[in-house]
């Protein structure tokens, strides 16, 4: 397979993306889009790439082999109210889509998409990935290794801290932040969505969830505080703690397995980073960690680990397996759903969501758009 092209559109976190599409082989960035002139202008300058005005201009020359502007895959980095209709958009057209979090603003929003890439399926061949970085890691890829070789044991209780600052600078560097129409929720959907999917991923789904939000640190209309508890199918019981007013940032998650207690990183922003701190309760599990972990081979971290994944699946005759799939997003935002809904009716949730339940088609609160 020739090297993908790839187009980028939004120069916020945009360009965390351009920065690892640099370090993947069988493919590159070679074109973003961005409305704002002054970002796009020093976008072109930074990166050596043209900028287009528009999702709609990248859109419509994209297809175009002739054109500086072709390319394999879209990249969207815009904000989640506008996620749903671009994802399609690029499906239908034919090209292979990356979404960056929160994936969409509801459960069903996901299965409007699962249509989309079944429809690709049968016609482009076009893919689907949603982004779920926080997975990519030596000390993420080391303790997966030890539960995928059942060394760990059963899991007792596990934790999540999301321990962030944000205060008035953030909200009015872009307006739509903060606010149930641009943003579509807080903390718990657009802040700590990442350290949640790692929680789970390790810890297994939940089947329970109990929750509690708040607004006291900015004034803004989404919750920047929430705590919430819940419970995995073989009975572990997880809790979660987010807050966008902590003095200094910090992620933590710890697992409590039969034969190890597992703690990451507490890199804000990269807490699958190594290393972790793997305690183990005899030192038999401690040997039989060391064979399991030799044979681990070494992959990129955060954005260019997840990418590496996306383009080799890609290169895959046999049509390999994205290492994030719509059914992980899908996962998160149903445990989003129970929360909001918990939190505002006190209601015990129970997970995954029934077909019926009252806030699959959307948790914004109704007053709003």
């Amino acid at each position: 397979m020739s090297e993908l092209r790839v187009g980028v559109v939004g120069m916020g976190i945009g360009q965390s993306h351009l920065l690892s599409w640099q370090e993947i082989e069988g493919a590159s960035a070679t074109v973003f889009a961005e409305l704002d002139d002054t970002k796009r202008s020093k976008g072109e300058a930074d990166w050596g790439i043209p900028g287009v005005a528009s999702f709609d201009e990248l859109l419509d020359v994209a297809h175009d082999p002739a054109s500086v502007h072709h390319v394999d895959v879209i990249d969207l980095c815009m904000p989640p109210s506008m996620h749903e209709e671009q994802i399609v958009r690029c499906l239908d057209a034919g090209f292979h889509v990356i979404c960056e979090k929160p994936l969409v603003d509801s459960v069903a929003a996901c299965d409007r998409i699962a249509s989309a890439v079944e429809r690709a399926a049968t016609t482009s061949g076009a893919r689907f990935m949603p982004i779920f970085q926080y997975r990519f890691g030596e000390g993420a890829a080391q303790a997966r290794a030890l539960i995928d070789a059942g060394i760990t044991g059963r899991l007792f209780t596990a934790s999540s801290s999301t321990w962030w600052r944000r205060g008035r600078a953030y909200y009015a560097e872009a307006p739509w932040r903060g606010t149930w129409s641009g943003e579509r929720g807080g903390c718990v959907l657009s802040h700590s969505i990442h350290n949640h999917d790692l929680l789970t991923w390790m810890a297994g789904p939940l089947v329970e969830l109990r929750a509690m939000t708040a607004t006291r640190v900015n004034d803004v209309e989404t919750e920047d505080c929430a705590v919430a508890v819940g419970r995995t199918a073989d009975g572990a019981l997880v809790t979660m703690n987010v807050t966008l007013g902590a003095a200094s940032e910090s992620s933590r998650l710890v697992w409590h397995f039969d034969n190890v207690t597992i703690t990451s990183s507490t890199e804000a922003y990269d807490p699958a980073a190594g290393p972790w701190n793997f305690e183990f309760r005899r030192s038999a599990f401690a040997e039989e960690a060391e064979q399991a972990w030799a044979d681990l081979q070494p992959s990129g971290t955060q954005y260019t680990g997840q990418f590496q994944g996306f383009v080799d699946a890609l290169a895959d005759a046999g049509g390999g397996e994205f290492p994030v799939t719509l059914a992980d997003a899908q996962a998160s935002l149903e445990l989003v759903t129970a929360w909001y809904h918990s939190a505002r009716t006190g209601s015990v949730e129970t997970l995954p969501l029934a077909a019926d339940h009252p806030t699959r088609t959307s948790w914004v609160p109704e007053a709003s758009p």
